[in-house]
Order: structure tokens, then sequence, then C-alpha cells
């Protein structure tokens, strides 16, 4: 008998929120550290890198964030994307320790390059105020000096 591993969970959520919009999958690339998708819809097509973590860096109140980090080998494949003509997004799954209050946020290409690329980042950290409509990534070592993400997106 097949063993689930903590990584199916989060990286399943996404996949299931995703057949449920009409969004088809085909694995690229799987492991534990990071999973990689090609996704067909009627609108576009596209690559979703998916990274995770199952528990806050900081949980309080009012905001929360998750530290990410990403490996040379993570940074070789983003730089491998963002070279092909494709839409690529980055998928962070923002686990807690209840399941359901997870969260999901997704970085997409001029994101991913201004963080990667531009600034030369390694790893992120993302946090979320509580009521807060948007995902904030330092980029300058502050909160008020952050990168918004959108929330409630997909891919």
């Amino acid at each position: 008998m097949s063993k689930l591993k903590e990584a199916d969970y989060y990286y399943g959520a996404v996949l299931s929120t995703l057949l449920n919009h009409d969004i088809c999958p085909a694995l690229i690339e799987g492991g534990k550290d990071r999973q990689i998708y090609d996704f067909t819809t009627n609108h576009k097509d596209f690559r979703l890198f998916l990274k995770y973590r199952s528990i806050p860096t900081v949980e309080g109140q009012d905001y929360t964030s998750w530290q990410f980090v990403f490996s040379d080998e993570d940074i070789a494949k983003l730089t491998e994307y963002m070279k092909m003509d494709l839409e690529l997004s980055v998928g962070l799954v923002c686990g807690r320790k209840a399941l359901p209050e997870s969260e999901y946020a997704v970085l997409h290409k001029d994101d991913i390059q201004k963080i990667f690329f531009d600034e030369g980042k390694k790893s992120l950290t993302i946090g979320r105020k509580k009521g807060e409509h948007a995902f904030r990534i330092s980029v300058g070592g502050g909160r008020d000096d952050a990168h918004k993400i959108k929330a409630n997106t997909l891919y």
C-alpha cells in the first residue's frame, strides 16, 4: 500500500482546486520540494511551478507569513522557463495547522522577474494581514516596502 506524504496534501489541494475550474494538468516534474505542471485551459496554456510550506513562519492575530527557500536548482529551472515562450507562474501553498485555513498565492512572470532576477532573491517571505485582499512579499526589508500579490488568483 502506498503511503501519502505531507506534500501530497498541499499539491493535491491545488490540483483539486484547478480541476474544479476545468483546468487540466500534466505533470512535468515531481518531488518533495516542488512540483511542476503544464496546464491547458480555454484561455491559455501555462506552466505552474509549485512549492509549499506546511506551517507559517509567523502567525499572529493580524498578520501571518511564510518563508519559501528556492534552491540553486529551482532558480536554474525558473531561469530556463523564463527563457521559453510560455506563460509561467509560481504557486506558493501557504499551509496552516488547520488545513482548511491554508492559503494559495500565485506569482506571475513579471513578479518572478522582479523578485528572483531583478532583486536576486533566493528566498522570499510572503505574508498577509487579516482582511487584506493581497499578499505582500518583502523586497526591501519590511512590510511597507513590499511587492503586492493579488489574493484569490488560481494561476
